[in-house]
């Protein structure tokens, strides 16, 4: 069998710009640190990271300061998303993600959200409860391992321990993370999932580690 795993944003969503702005308030509010995420560029990184890059020049990077700043970005999070006139779903997520549940394909995540982050943005697009597994940016710094996590949790979860996987994302990280976990990665667009979903079920079973 094989898993299929999604990266959130520039995949099935744009959060327009909410996510960005729940960390600048909480490196504002917690350190002082203004304009903290114009230093940073956040295209395929976990939150961990992000954090990390932006505390580690003021020597702020311990554990303890990256728990609070990221707890409080998940407290900034939902209300930005709410207000955000700029969130949408990518073309084509919601019906892609509509057929392959309809063929009961297995759905996991592997995205460098928090995962309460993560549940919170799909919660704005209308998209709880369509990923029954996943890895996340709570679970690792670095996508590879992240990645590695969320086959390994899917495999359980459906009780096969050599299923592959299939990566969707949008940045060359996530190539890099599904390349060295082992995955395949598909990327173009999510829409027509008519005409390429086959083809991609049809991919021949490779190695994951």
């Amino acid at each position: 069998m094989r898993l299929y795993l999604f990266d959130i944003d520039g995949t099935l969503l744009l959060a327009g710009g909410a996510g960005s702005e729940a960390l600048e308030l909480a490196f504002e509010e917690l350190f002082g640190l203004r304009a903290a995420m114009r230093r940073v560029r956040c295209d395929g990184k976990t939150d961990l990271l992000i954090a990390r890059e932006v505390l580690a020049p003021h020597g702020l990077d311990g554990p303890d300061e990256i728990e609070r700043v990221l707890a409080r970005y998940l407290e900034h999070l939902p209300g930005l998303l709410a207000r955000s006139p700029g969130f949408h779903l990518m073309p084509g997520a919601a019906a892609c993600l509509e057929l392959m549940r309809s063929r009961a394909l297995p759905l996991g995540l592997a995205t460098g959200n928090l995962e309460a982050g993560a549940r919170a943005k799909l919660a704005r697009g209308g998209l709880s409860g369509t990923f029954a597994f996943g890895g996340f940016g709570s679970d690792a710094e670095q996508r590879p391992a992240l990645v590695r996590l969320a086959v390994e949790r899917g495999r359980a979860l459906i009780g096969d321990p050599a299923a592959d996987a299939v990566v969707f994302g949008d940045t060359p990280a996530d190539v890099t993370g599904a390349h060295r976990a082992g995955a395949e990665l598909v990327l173009d667009s999510l829409q027509d999932a008519e005409s390429w979903l086959p083809a991609v079920e049809a991919l021949p079973a490779g190695p994951i580690a």
